[in-house]
Order: C-alpha cells, then structure tokens, then sequence
C-alpha cells in the first residue's frame, strides 16, 4: 500500500499538504506493473492518469508499424496527465521499463473534485499544466540543440528528420486549451486565473 511518505520521497508533490496527500491517496488507486507490462495503449480512450511512485515507465510511440521512444519517465512524474482534460484517444503508449507502483486517478474522480469546489483538485489541475509545460520545455530545449548545430539552414538526413519526428510526437497532445479555467481562490495567495479575463492582466 502507497503511504504518504512514499509520495512525498518522490519529490515532486512538495507543495501538497499531508491531508491532501491523504486525500489523493483516498481517491487514486494503487496499480503496480512487472516490466515489459502496458499502463495504458496508444489509440486507446483516455480516462485516467498515473502517478509514478517508483520505478521507470517507457512512453512510446507506434508509426508505420514501428515504435519509437518518446522519454522515460521516473519516480514522481504525472503520465497521461491530459487523460483528465481531453477526451481525445491516447497519443502514445506507457509501458513499465522497470517494476513500477503508480497511483491511478481516472476522470470521473478528478471531475468530481473540481465540481465539489476541492482544493486538491485544483492543484492537480496546476500539477497537469507544470507536467505539460515540462514537456513541452524539454521539447523545445531539444529542439534548438538541432536547429543550432549547424550555422546555416539545417540539412535534411535520416537521422535529423527522426528527431525532429520524435518532437512532433512530444508535444503532439499539447494543443488543450485552457481558456476554461476560472478565478479559484485556493489560499490567499494561490489562484487559478482565466488568461482571458481583462481584470487579471
């Protein structure tokens, strides 16, 4: 059984208090997986996202026949995150590398928490946009690595076009929008903002 201690040796729920640890704890389920074992498959409907607790998990893109690497997630990253705002298929696969422990939060949870006004679900909400911005930091990082490597325009080989494959596959899930957010007062300091809104620019 997941503890509260293991969440937190993860590193990256710093910022939820214990009761909300225990509240996540409460409504996730606990999912363990051997290696070489799928989380969730490519093309599959989306209703659930998995917190890694331990271990390593693949995610995985499948083309022509063909499977390519995307990243590697560890202990502590949110996986499938967009399966609770987007209800479009699964844009890859996530398939345990190692023995993993993951909690398990499916949407009809996490909706019901933001219906009921929680305060742990809007944090997750802002957990998902960090895990999304990360990626889609990553992918520029990576991409301005190839783009600088050469002075001129860059030659089009093999093994460029498969990287520069690879990030269109990265951030490929990343078009959600999130003009829906609403002003939500968390604390005194915390808020969920709707960037259209004129009076909170």
């Amino acid at each position: 059984m997941i503890t509260v201690e293991q969440l937190r040796s993860t590193g990256r729920l710093t910022t939820f208090s214990d009761d909300e640890l225990e509240m996540l704890l409460g409504v996730c389920s606990d999912r363990t997986f051997a290696p070489g074992e799928v989380l969730c498959r490519q093309s599959r409907p989306a209703a659930s996202c998995f917190i890694i607790v331990s271990g390593v998990v693949d995610v995985v893109k499948e083309s022509q026949g063909h499977e390519r690497l995307l990243t590697r997630l560890t202990a502590g990253a949110v996986a499938g995150q967009l399966g609770l705002v987007d209800r479009s298929p699964r844009s890859a696969s996530l398939v345990a590398h190692t023995a993993v422990t993951a909690l398990e939060l499916t949407r009809d949870v996490f909706e019901r928490l933001l219906h009921a006004s929680s305060p742990l679900g809007y944090r997750f909400q802002m957990e998902i946009a960090i895990a999304s911005g990360r990626q889609l930091r990553d992918a520029t990082r990576r991409l301005s690595a190839l783009l600088g490597a050469t002075d001129g325009p860059p030659a089009p080989t093999p093994a460029r076009d498969a990287e520069l494959a690879q990030l269109r596959d990265s951030v490929s899930d990343l078009d959600v929008p999130v003009v829906s957010f609403e002003i939500v007062e968390i604390n005194p300091v915390e808020r969920v903002v709707d960037p259209l809104d004129p009076t909170e620019r």
